[in-house]
Order: C-alpha cells, then structure tokens, then sequence
C-alpha cells in the first residue's frame, strides 16, 4: 500500500494530521502556512479547501444528550454534505451511496470525532444548525471568559487583544466593519445568528457603538455578548458587570438587556445596569426615558410589571423575585465611572470601599466603628488603587495599610 504524504492525502486525511490541525488553529501563522501548503502541493487545493471549510463548520460545537438530538444532528451533518456534493443521490439525507469515496471520507472523520466524545451521552453539532438555534443565553452559558486582558471576540472566535485602558469599539451599521480607538479595523464575515463579546477586565474600561447607533460603556469585570447586526423583532444583548446604556430608539425593535437575574426592556433611553453575580446584586438606575424590569424566571415578576421612572433605581433582592425601589439624588454619580472617575456624595464609607474594591478586583477591609459616616468627593479611576485609597484615608481621616492579599483602612 503507497504511505499516505501530502501530496497525496484526500481531504480527511489533512483533517487527521496533527500538524495542519495545529497550524491552522494558529491565527499568528495560519494564513502563511495555508498559502505555502497551497504553493507546495497546488494539485491539493481543492482538497486543503474542503478540509478548512470542515474545520469551520465544527469551530462553535455544543454537547447533547437526548436521541432526538442525536439524529436531528446526524440527519443535519448528512444532509449539509448531500446539499454540497452531487455524488450524494437524493435529497433525503440518509439516501446516499457508500460507494462515494466523499462519502466514506467523511463517515471516516465523523466516526473519530463521535469517538473522541463517546456517542452514548455526546453529539457534535455543527454550526450550520447549532446557530439557527443557539440563543444568547445559552452562547453566554457555554462560552465561559476570564477578565485578565481587554478583549474583543468575534463571530470566528477571533480574539483581539485590547491594550488601552480605557478601549473605545465602533461597528458598521452592517456589522462587519469593527473600528478600535479609532485607527485598527477588524472586518467579520456576518451569518445568520452569531455573537461577539466584549471583555473587560478589573481595572479598566471601555466603551462601544452598536451597528443600530446605541452607546454603551462596560464598568470594570464586566463581559456584553451582542449581535454585530440586530435581527428579528428586538435587540437583544447580554451583560455580565456593569454597563451604561444610551439606546437608539426603534419603537418596533426594543432593546433588551439581559443578565443572570433580570432583564430590561426599553425602546429608547439612558440607564445603567448593575449584574454581579458574585456578589449577588442585579439593579437598574434610569437616568432618562422609561424601562420595564422583569427576570428569566416569572416574566412579570411577584409585583407583576415593574416600571422605573427618571431618577428611580429598581435593585432585585437577594433572596426572592422582587425589585426594591430606591429613588436617587444625584442619578449622574451613579455614572461618572464611564468619564474615569467615582464622584460620591453623601456616601458611607463602606459603600464607598465596596465600589473601589470591586473595580480593581482587590480586597478592602474596614476597621472602624465609623464605616456608615457619610463622605463625599471624587477619585480619579486611572490612578493605581494605592493612590486612590490614600486619598480615601486622608478624607475619613484613618490610616491605610497594604498588606498580603488586599489592604487594611482603620482608625
């Protein structure tokens, strides 16, 4: 039997070596490596072609489990193959011929894979199905983040490395065209259902254009998955940290704000959502326009619709389905993160110190019989945390310490 080398491999055989897995997978060197495997072996083109077009189609896989799935899926990765190959007779998809060597080229790769993930509790499912059903939440769900580095994910899973600070996003009203303070443009190629995501980390923020015009500013530890264009009958994203929304209003599509808890909808205003799930505390503080508060498990929540008004913040309680209602003095503090800075007035210390510690992910403790007075002024975010709790302790007149692990404000 001839060994098998690239000059002679079909196209599951590249998809079986280890080397142009790799390669491909690598976004520093893929485009040369394709284009020099294309030079080396021009007669395997069509076959390198195939081989990344599959590479592709399993980029977004998700796990199921129930029979149904599993032959929905089946009956999905057949049929897409019977849809772009004539050697494939019919249109049902199981009516094939097993005398196709595609055929059997590809039975050979799915067979592998379905073995890697064992087929009793696990199924692959390709992206030509799993995006027509795939919704926000569950793309939130089974992409998990971390908040070490500013990043913009795109639809290819492309990830982008923000190195700014403070990192300003523009899309083009078609979503396509992504521009980065300013000067870098990405471009992305738009399908029928897709997301990107916005990382920030602790310590920094950002700012974002959607492509329907509305402006919005992530808080530190914060994550927004989004449609690059809006489809359907409303705007739908999802945050996770804290963002502050101007929404372009469109009466027949409302924005819709979704997080762990509760979810926001608004035709066309400015409010600020607070959704952090590690310290259970999810509210919404509008600062102009009306929006309607509700949560993902009772639409209509335990008070049925609860309706914020100018100046009013509406905070879910921790332990049941109900919004408190808190009507707030000076609604534009609430906001002044998304200019660089915390403006507090009237504040206790301990809310204070709680805000600082959660926007540079460090430890604060408080040692003093005075944690509820009261404070006001201004701190600038940009400045490292040890300059900014300096300035804390010299306003309350207590003593600073930084010690293993965070640091210490007492009398």
């Amino acid at each position: 039997m001839k060994q098998k080398t690239k000059d002679n491999y079909d196209f599951s055989d590249f998809l079986l070596d280890d080397e142009f897995i790799r390669m491909v997978k690598d976004e520093s060197s893929s485009e040369f490596y394709i284009a020099e495997l294309k030079s080396t072996y021009p007669f395997q083109e069509k076959n390198i072609d195939m081989a990344l077009r599959v590479m592709v189609s399993m980029e977004n896989i998700h796990l199921y489990s129930t029979q149904d799935q599993r032959r929905r899926v089946w009956s999905g990765i057949v049929g897409s193959f019977s849809a772009s190959k004539s050697e494939l007779t019919g249109n049902i998809p199981f009516q094939f011929s097993f005398k196709s060597q595609i055929v059997k080229n590809f039975l050979r790769i799915a067979a592998v894979f379905l073995l890697l993930i064992g087929i009793g509790s696990a199924v692959f499912y390709f992206s030509n199905n799993s995006n027509k059903e795939m919704s926000i939440d569950s793309f939130v769900s089974s992409n998990k983040v971390d908040y070490k580095k500013s990043q913009l994910i795109l639809s290819d899973n492309k990830k982008i490395e923000i190195s700014s600070g403070n990192s300003r996003i523009i899309y083009s009203a078609d979503g396509a065209n992504v521009t980065i303070n300013d000067s870098s443009s990405k471009v992305q190629p738009i399908k029928n259902v897709q997301f990107n995501q916005l990382i920030v980390p602790y310590g920094k923020y950002a700012s974002l254009q959607l492509s329907d015009g509305t402006k919005v500013w992530l808080n530190a530890g914060s994550r927004m998955v989004y449609p690059p264009i809006f489809k359907g009958k409303y705007r739908e994203v999802y945050l996770q940290g804290e963002g502050y929304f101007e929404v372009t209003k469109n009466a027949e599509m409302p924005f819709h704000v979704k997080t762990d808890r509760l979810s926001v909808e608004v035709l066309g205003t400015k409010f600020d959502v607070m959704a952090y799930s590690q310290e259970n505390q999810f509210s919404t503080l509008l600062l102009e326009g009306k929006v309607s508060l509700t949560t993902p498990h009772n639409p209509k929540t335990d008070q049925g619709d609860f309706i914020l008004k100018k100046g009013e913040r509406g905070e879910l309680q921790e332990n049941s389905n109900k919004f408190v209602l808190e009507k707030v003095a000076h609604p534009e503090n609430f906001i002044a993160w998304t200019y660089g800075y915390i403006n507090f007035e009237e504040e206790t210390l301990e809310s204070l110190l709680k805000r600082i510690s959660r926007h540079y992910n460090v430890n604060i403790q408080l040692r003093s019989g005075t944690g509820l007075f009261k404070i006001s002024g201004k701190l600038d975010l940009k400045e490292d945390p040890d300059r900014v709790l300096k300035g804390i302790a010299v306003m309350s007149k207590m003593k600073l310490y930084k010690e293993k692990g965070g640091y210490l404000i007492k009398d």
